[in-house]
């Protein structure tokens, strides 16, 4: 902590500790009760474990050194609606004052709606990756029609409280197998009372998925923009679009929006990328993906580890893109700093040079 002076060739940065954090992210388990075939649990080795109540007391402590903070997001890579105390949880949130949002697929939202209204939860965001229930089904493997029901027991449940939170939003993965049902999402949207559709593309994390992709250069993302755009009509519904190829810029919205994760582990961690330790695949090319903690509240406060020098540093150099690239590098097969994202030719440690998240391509809620 304290002032991190980053000197460069012909100035020096002045870092002062800061209080800015305006969202976080909570992992409050790694247990699911669904195996979607595109998920991280599938292909890590972290062991399943869920956050204690006195664990998510101390969490809420530590948020009281930021008065920016506005967000309060319960997931990270389980459904938090599984774990048995998600309301106590919630009601503690709200009771900060904080903007309370999830993740969920869905399956259980007929069993909280009425607490999940009356909690004022402010916004949940639905994955659903297809209209189509065959096409869905092979993707989640659970019934379509019970999460359309479910959503539609949320709303009018709302309805009939007076309610206009929470709000819905859709998030879908794209990929080649359900790309063709997508342009059909939006009467199912409509009939759903979702407000937005959040589309983001596949991070592969086996060599079969990385089949998958949409942006390899062979999928003209115009047309399928310019389609989507048009269906739209009289469809009360903002559609969030990913980028579908590399381009110079980038930016992390983790770093952007002033977020942090906290893990189930109570490891404060960049963002979900960095979240556990699993195999990537970037355009075919395989990668380790290892967790990094930038310390945890077991041991230091989360003011503490936002302004400690490491963080500092790495969230300067994220803001300003200094990191090669190593997605596009003419040296990508050959070069050992591609194997992993532990460190890469500037110095950096942790790597955010093959972040397709960094890129736009993927999307987190």
């Amino acid at each position: 902590m304290g002032t991190l002076y980053l000197k460069f060739k012909d100035y020096t940065v002045a870092l002062e500790d800061k209080a800015n954090l305006e969202k976080v992210y909570i992992e409050i388990t790694t247990f699911c009760n669904l195996n979607c075939k595109m998920c991280f649990r599938r292909f890590w080795k972290d062991k399943l474990r869920e956050m204690s109540e006195d664990e998510f007391n101390l969490v809420l402590k530590n948020l009281e050194a930021f008065p920016n903070l506005k967000t309060v997001y319960f997931g990270g890579i389980g459904e938090p609606l599984v774990h048995p105390k998600i309301l106590s949880f919630i009601e503690l949130a709200k009771k900060k004052n904080y903007r309370v949002e999830f993740g969920t697929n869905g399956t259980l939202l007929h069993k909280y709606a009425e607490d999940l209204v009356n909690l004022g939860v402010d916004k949940i965001i639905v994955s659903i990756d297809a209209p189509e229930k065959k096409i869905f089904e092979d993707i989640r493997g659970t019934d379509f029609g019970k999460i359309e029901d479910n959503i539609l027991y949320l709303q009018e449940t709302k309805k009939s409280k007076g309610a206009l939170t929470p709000e819905i939003w859709v998030e879908t993965v794209l990929m080649k197998s359900n790309i063709n049902s997508i342009y059909n999402i939006f009467p199912l949207l409509d009939k759903l009372g979702v407000t937005t559709l959040l589309l983001s593309n596949l991070m592969p994390f086996s060599k079969e998925l990385s089949n998958e992709i949409l942006y390899d250069g062979n999928f003209d993302d115009k047309k399928f923009i310019d389609d989507i755009n048009n269906r739209i009509g009289k469809y009360k519904v903002k559609v969030i679009y990913p980028k579908f190829k590399l381009l110079t810029d980038r930016k992390c919205q983790f770093i952007e929006n002033h977020s942090t994760v906290i893990g189930v582990d109570l490891g404060v961690y960049p963002c979900y990328r960095l979240l556990h330790t699993y195999t990537e695949y970037i355009f075919g090319r395989e990668k380790i993906a290892y967790k990094y903690s930038f310390g945890s509240l077991k041991e230091k406060t989360l003011f503490e580890i936002w302004n400690s020098d490491e963080y500092k540093r790495f969230r300067y150099n994220v803001e300003n893109a200094l990191f090669p690239s190593c997605t596009d590098c003419p040296l990508q097969d050959v070069c050992d700093f591609c194997l992993d994202s532990n460190s890469d030719c500037f110095g950096n440690m942790p790597s955010c040079a093959d972040c397709l998240w960094y890129r736009g391509i993927i999307q987190c809620p």
